[in-house]
């Protein structure tokens, strides 16, 4: 993107009459692209974040699971003594 950037700097010095619009359009695509390939970071962090969040999530369901199974053995010991 800097490269684009830099191009469309150097054709703006060398422009000729009336090239205004087609730079203008060049840069508008090239801002374009740039916001596109934002978003699709941003898209594969949140997808990152989201399997995190998930992972987390897991394993405190298991641990909630386990902590119910231990108070059902307690519960079980204390009744049979």
């Amino acid at each position: 993107e800097l490269q684009a950037a830099d191009s469309i700097e150097s054709e703006a010095g060398q422009a000729v009459p009336g090239s205004t619009p087609f730079l203008t359009a060049t840069a508008t695509s090239s801002s374009i692209r740039s916001q596109a390939l934002t978003q699709k970071m941003l898209a594969a962090e949140l997808r990152q974040e989201a399997a995190r969040i998930a992972h987390q999530n897991g394993l405190r369901k298991r641990g909630a699971m386990f902590t119910t199974q231990l108070r059902g053995f307690i519960m079980n010991l204390s009744q049979h003594n």
